[in-house]
């Protein structure tokens, strides 16, 4: 049997035709979908501009888009999926017969083929509508539950539901500085923070459909930190030694390029809010900016920001320094 390697990466998808004794129906689905206040017990998840909501114990992860002989993608645990992983596998020769799908767990995805409802002979229904510009995909076989999602679900107009811009005026590809409005040692007790990840990619567009700069990036994800939690980040962040860093190791010349991914930190203080740039993904700008002081980047802070739907795919030089540590000496 022949055998080839596949390598899908970010949101190429592979079209395969769903087998007919999968397939039950599909038709179009692309309706309007206000958002609501958030349910209890269940989370916020945004992507680019668009958020919505899911039960607080589903899983988050990425997705490259790969589907196999015809089979639907199928999960093991309930899960929210965004973009961006890539997967090699040895693929076999499809059989002639694709066998039924059989889905196990829930899903969500921030992507999709276009919109449609398609039902699977299991009893399972996939659903994919338009949210603004963004394709989103709802996996389950409870239609009360998929509809309880989409209802949440809607274009972001000022700040998610962690606090976080869609597409912040610090988030860009180049070494912008935030307003120095006091820093963070005078934002007075932090009541939270709010984490809020870009990167370069897909065009990025606002709620009437246009696009924003080149040099913009886009919302990957975004959380918030409260609570004790909150404060000790802070203080980690003020205890850092001053100046830039850590550099990329590997390189003997150190690039202007202050890399394509960044997060911006929102702290909310009693006395005043301060916006933070967290840069890790370039040679010599990382490190954080409060607009008054550069500090650099440390394993502290970075183990607090990292995890969770902020969670690496692989390690950079610099993001191994950052949750590893730095390198030994060469002997």
């Amino acid at each position: 049997m022949r055998r080839g390697a596949l390598l899908l990466t970010g949101v190429a998808v592979a079209a395969v035709v769903v087998g007919a004794n999968t397939l039950i129906s599909r038709a179009g689905s692309d309706p309007e979908t206000p958002v609501a206040a958030e349910h209890a017990g269940w989370r916020w998840e945004t992507y680019r501009n668009v958020q919505l909501q899911v039960p607080d114990d589903w899983a988050q992860d990425l997705y490259a888009g790969v589907k196999f002989c015809g089979a639907d993608w199928t999960e093991q645990k309930a899960v929210v999926r965004r973009p961006g992983d890539f997967i090699t596998v040895e693929q076999p020769e499809c059989p002639t017969e694709v066998r039924p799908t059989r889905h196990v767990a829930p899903s969500v995805m921030f992507a999709g083929d276009r919109p449609e409802v398609i039902r699977f002979a299991d009893g399972w229904t996939k659903e994919t509508r338009r949210i603004g510009e963004q394709l989103v995909t709802v996996t389950s076989a409870d239609d009360a539950l998929r509809a309880k999602i989409f209802s949440t679900a809607g274009v972001v107009t000022s700040v998610d539901g962690y606090g976080c811009d869609p597409a912040s005026p610090l988030a860009r590809d180049e070494v912008l500085r935030p307003a120095a409005s006091g820093g963070l040692t005078s934002v007075g007790k932090v009541k939270s923070v709010s984490v809020c990840r870009y990167s370069g990619g897909a065009p990025i567009y606002r709620e009437d459909g246009t696009p924003y700069p080149p040099k913009a990036l886009g919302m990957e994800a975004s959380s918030r930190l409260t609570g004790a939690v909150a404060e000790r980040f802070v203080r980690d962040l003020i205890a850092a030694p001053l100046g830039t860093g850590p550099t990329v190791t590997t390189w003997r010349v150190c690039g202007a390029d202050p890399g394509r991914e960044v997060v911006v930190l929102r702290v909310n203080g009693s006395e005043h809010d301060q916006d933070v740039i967290y840069r890790y993904a370039g040679c010599k700008h990382n490190g954080t900016d409060d607009g008054t002081t550069l500090r650099r980047a440390t394993m502290a802070t970075a183990k607090v920001i990292f995890v969770g739907v902020h969670a690496p795919r692989g390690h950079s030089n610099v993001m191994t320094q950052l949750l590893i540590g730095p390198p030994g000496p060469v002997l």
